[in-house]
């Protein structure tokens, strides 16, 4: 069985060309774009502030997650701290892939998509300020 890497390449190729117009496609509207910008500022917010508070912290380990019954929780590594922004990237990457295939159908989807991935981060921009409150208050 001879594998034709010419067809393979080929349809790569026109895959890649079709994702991009539907992308392009998309950025055209100015509430996508406006979504968009808002999810992805506060994502870089959250990066932000997890890499400030690695940078001033002396110790390898920090405290990761406090209950208010029964105190701290997790104790961790501070590279743990980053999978809270990762997260949030997590969210707005799997919100674009589900508005790219149903972009033609319902607008209302799309709304409720980039505003989820808007209060996905914001509330993920608010634990790591409480990170930052356990860790140094």
């Amino acid at each position: 069985m001879k594998i034709d890497w010419l067809k393979i390449t080929e349809h790569f190729y026109f895959t890649r060309k079709n994702l991009t117009d539907i992308c392009w496609h998309l950025l055209s509207f100015l509430y996508i774009r406006v979504y968009l910008i808002i999810a992805l500022v506060l994502n870089i917010f959250n990066w932000v502030f997890v890499y400030y508070i690695s940078s001033i912290i002396s110790q390898n380990l920090v405290i990761l997650h406090y209950n208010v019954n029964f105190g701290v929780n997790l104790i961790g590594d501070i590279s743990k701290m980053y999978i809270i922004p990762a997260v949030g990237l997590f969210f707005i990457l799997l919100n674009l892939l589900l508005i790219i295939n149903i972009y033609k159908e319902n607008k209302f989807v799309i709304h409720l998509l980039l505003v989820s991935s808007i209060v996905v981060n914001l509330f993920l921009l608010m634990s790591v300020m409480a990170l930052y409150l356990i860790n140094f208050r």
